[in-house]
C-alpha cells in the first residue's frame, strides 16, 4: 500500500470518476480533494471535455491554478484562465474521412473545431450533451461541417452502442494510414483523436515538465479513454464499474462512482488513511 509521502500528483477523470451519475461532485471528493491539497499534493482534472466544459468542475474542487488535460489529451492548458500548454489536432485528411463516413452511417458526428462544438444536426443525444456540459453548439449541415478553418482537436461520434461497434471497424480499417487514435469514453460515445494522443501521454508530459516523477503520480479513471493513464501512473486506480479492461491496466480498484470511488482512492493510497 502507498503513504501519502509517495503520491505527489493525482489525475481526476471527471464523468464516472468525479462527477457521479446524478451529474454531480460529492462534498466527499471536495473533502478529500482539500485534503490532498493542503498537504501539498498537486491535483488536477484529465478529462474528455473541451475547457469550458471541464471548468466549472474546476471550480468546484478549488484546484486554482494548474494544469488541465482536455479533449482526452488533445490540448492541455493553465487553469483557471485556460492558457494553451499543449495542444494536437486531427490531420485535416483524418477529420474529413471520419466525418463523411460517420455522416453517411447517419451518426451524429459533434466536431471541436478550436474552442468551438460544430453538430452535425439537431438532436435529442446532442441536446443533451449540451445541456449537460454546460456547453454552446453550433449546428452545421453537412455541407458546411466540413468547412472548418482549422482541423479539429477531436471527433465524438453517438449512436446507440451497437451502432457504433459495428462502425467502428471502418474508422480503424484506416487507422494507421490517416494517423488516428480510435476508442471509447462510454458505451455510446465512439471518440476520434490524432494517433498518440491520449490522457497517458498527456499526463506523461505534464509530469515531466513539473518534475515529478512517475511513481508519485496518482490516476483514478473509469473508461477506455481512462486505460493508458491507468496504466502511466505509478499509482493507477480503476473505478468500480469499470469495465475489466481498465480494471486490468490498475494497479488498483476503489468503488464504483455512486458509492465515492474516487474520494475513497484518495483517502486510502494519497492522504494514507
Amino acid at each position: 500500500m502507498a503513504d501519502k509521502t509517495h503520491i505527489a500528483m493525482i489525475a481526476l477523470d471527471l464523468d464516472g470518476t468525479s462527477v457521479n451519475t446524478s451529474g454531480a461532485i460529492s462534498g466527499r471528493l471536495i473533502a478529500a480533494v482539500e485534503r490532498a491539497a493542503a498537504q501539498g499534493i498537486r491535483v488536477m482534472l484529465a478529462t474528455g471535455r473541451m475547457v469550458q466544459s471541464a471548468r466549472p468542475f474546476w471550480l468546484q474542487l478549488g484546484l486554482g491554478q494548474g494544469p488541465l488535460i482536455a479533449y482526452n489529451g488533445g490540448q492541455t492548458v493553465m487553469m483557471p484562465e485556460g492558457t494553451p500548454l499543449f495542444a494536437t489536432s486531427l490531420s485535416d485528411q483524418a477529420a474529413k474521412f471520419v466525418v463523411t463516413e460517420a455522416l453517411a452511417y447517419d451518426l451524429l458526428a459533434q466536431v471541436y473545431v478550436g474552442n468551438e462544438l460544430w453538430i452535425s444536426r439537431e438532436d435529442i443525444r446532442a441536446r443533451h450533451y449540451i445541456e449537460t456540459n454546460h456547453i454552446p453548439g453550433w449546428v452545421r449541415p453537412a455541407q458546411d461541417i466540413l468547412e472548418w478553418p482549422e482541423p479539429p482537436i477531436k471527433i465524438l461520434l453517438q449512436a446507440d452502442p451497437q451502432i457504433l461497434n459495428q462502425f467502428r471497424p471502418i474508422l480503424e480499417s484506416r487507422a494507421q494510414e490517416l494517423g488516428m487514435r480510435i476508442f471509447k469514453s462510454q458505451a455510446d460515445y465512439l471518440e476520434v483523436v490524432r494517433e498518440g494522443v491520449g490522457k497517458g501521454p498527456a499526463l506523461k508530459a505534464l509530469a515531466h515538465r513539473l518534475n515529478i516523477p512517475q511513481e508519485q503520480v496518482m490516476a483514478i479513471g473509469d473508461a477506455e479513454n481512462d486505460a493508458d493513464m491507468l496504466a502511466w501512473a505509478g499509482w493507477g486506480v480503476a473505478m468500480g464499474q469499470a469495465p475489466a479492461d481498465v480494471k486490468s491496466v490498475a494497479r488498483a480498484v476503489t468503488k464504483s462512482v455512486d458509492e465515492d470511488g474516487a474520494a475513497l482512492a484518495i483517502e486510502k493510497w494519497a492522504l494514507g488513511n
